[in-house]
């Protein structure tokens, strides 16, 4: 009979610390905006929204497309690699204080990213759905309160598409859409 007694406390309090981690754990993700929930969430992180960090990146790189975009929740900065008319700038931005960490100009001569400067040679022709557009379709494929993680544009055999990964609560999701049409070429979800 002690036993019992015992048991349910003990499975009672394993239940609210979980509880309270997961809860510290999602106030350092990064939340959509499109619900007041995750503004608010956002807000008590004290972080800046992707549009921001994304307005702010673009103008440090002298104006172009984002190409990529990611977030490195443990270095708290977002990361964009922008295709501008002086070639690929890579900029990091603060997601606390929007402060601008790095821009660097990317040397298409440089023997480490070989596969990339073959991507890169090649400009994004301008028929393609914008970036803002193939994320709208893959949250929508993905469920709402999916986070974006990263989002490229990339091309393979001469078909371009958008490469996004989202994140929730329990999944990983990887969505793969086609950047002329806008339908999706692959979908995947995984446990987190």
């Amino acid at each position: 009979m002690k036993k019992r007694w015992f048991i349910a406390p003990v499975a009672a309090g394993v239940l609210a610390i979980g509880g309270m981690a997961a809860f510290a754990e999602d106030t350092g993700k990064l939340a959509p905006v499109n619900t007041a929930e995750a503004k608010v969430k956002q807000v008590a992180s004290g972080w800046i929204s992707a549009d921001e960090a994304k307005t702010i990146a673009i103008e440090a790189a002298g104006g172009g497309e984002v190409r990529e975009m990611e977030l490195d929740r443990e270095d708290q900065e977002y990361e964009f690699e922008i295709r501008g008319e002086s070639g690929e700038v890579e900029v990091k931005v603060d997601a606390k204080s929007g402060k601008v960490l790095k821009t660097e100009q990317d040397d298409e001569d440089d023997e480490d990213d070989e596969d990339d400067d073959q991507n890169d040679s090649k400009a994004a022709p301008d028929n393609l759905i914008k970036e803002e557009e193939a994320i709208k379709i893959a949250k929508a494929k993905a469920g709402s309160a999916a986070e974006v993680i990263e989002s490229e544009l990339d091309e393979d055999d001469g078909r371009w598409n958008y490469e996004v990964e989202l994140r929730d609560d329990k999944f990983e999701y990887e969505v793969d859409i086609d950047a002329e049409n806008g339908n999706i070429i692959n979908f995947e979800k995984d446990e987190d």
